[in-house]
């Protein structure tokens, strides 16, 4: 057994060397040593004043940014969608403020928007048992709407897959396929068991052409993005044009928008349209999509293009309803 005079010893000694490393460090780290550790500090004081300066500027510029599109909103808009019908489909957390903003920018653009769709949490759900159940309402809504689905063996959301077929046909299509009553009872159907909820109008007797998707808020992963992709797809599929946008602080490795664009993309996406710019690029972007330009990502995200916009010149084609000349815009 150890005595205790021995614990006892031992114990003075720790504080012992304690009390000695106090007295060492604090006279010894005089000169140079000082003077280093002194000019070290009053360098990382200076940068952090540079940072801090350049953050305020920043966030200024940005700030003076944003003032100046919503200004130029009217003239930056005017015309690219008249005569074009729209739909904004919302995925669960998707930002009331982003669907506001679009919705305003859209009418500026002379768009009708047909109505709002949110999706909820049960749709996006991918486990076994949800999509077995939404595969056989998608086949059931599909058989009354008289569609029929073409699924994909290979999909990992078959089931959301399906439901997001028979759905972009009741809210988008390019040809009228389906009647006003048969999207209305799609939607009851998809409504009525809780799979999504209608927020703001209804299918219009002629439904919408184009629809912009409104990705989840909050920063990612999103668990639903293969979701989201594909509903997305099926709306391009059944449309003429389709846009997924969010927010620039949901984007990133795991989101929608990033899943769709490391597909091709195979619709366009915007990352910034919880911004009056992005908002206005939501609108750019399907107007570059009616006029046969290809699908491309836009917004802040690194490899994002800046904007679509027309370049000094280009004109737009409105439908035969709309006022035959549109503005140039820059």
């Amino acid at each position: 057994m150890i005595d205790f005079r021995y614990h006892l010893v031992s114990i003075i000694a720790v504080f012992l060397a304690l009390a000695v490393g106090l007295v060492v460090g604090s006279t010894a780290l005089s000169g140079k040593a000082e003077e280093a550790l002194s000019a070290a500090q009053h360098k990382a004081l200076a940068d952090n004043a540079a940072l801090t300066k350049e953050r305020d500027l920043l966030r200024q510029e940005v700030a003076g940014d944003q003032e100046f599109a919503a200004a130029a909103a009217g003239r930056l808009l005017d015309g690219l969608l008249t005569g074009e019908r729209v739909v904004l489909v919302a995925a669960p957390g998707a930002d009331s403020a982003v669907l506001s903003g679009l919705a305003t920018a859209l009418r500026q653009a002379g768009a009708t928007v047909t109505g709002q769709v949110s999706l909820t949490s049960a749709f996006t759900t991918t486990s076994g048992q949800n999509e077995a159940t939404l595969s056989q309402l998608a086949q059931s809504l599909a058989a009354k709407a008289g569609l029929v689905l073409t699924p994909d063996p290979g999909s990992q959301v078959a089931g959301q897959q399906a439901a997001a077929q028979v759905l972009a046909a009741s809210l988008v299509s390019s040809s009228a396929s389906l009647t006003s009553s048969a999207s209305d009872e799609v939607l009851a159907g998809f409504s009525q068991s809780g799979y999504v909820s209608v927020d703001s109008g209804a299918p219009a007797a002629v439904p919408a052409e184009l629809a912009v998707l409104v990705t989840p808020g909050g920063p990612p992963p999103q668990s639903a993005s293969g979701v989201l992709v594909a509903v997305a797809q099926e709306l391009k599929s059944a449309g003429s044009a389709t846009v997924m946008a969010g927010a620039a602080s949901s984007i990133g490795t795991g989101s929608a928008i990033s899943a769709e664009n490391s597909t091709g993309p195979v619709v366009s996406t915007v990352d910034d349209a919880d911004t009056e710019i992005g908002q206005i690029l939501v609108v750019q972007a399907l107007r570059y999509l009616l006029d046969g330009k290809p699908p491309a990502a836009y917004g802040v995200q690194s490899g994002a293009a800046p904007s679509p916009a027309p370049v000094p010149g280009a004109t737009s084609t409105p439908k035969p309803s709309a006022t035959p000349t549109v503005k140039s815009h820059a």
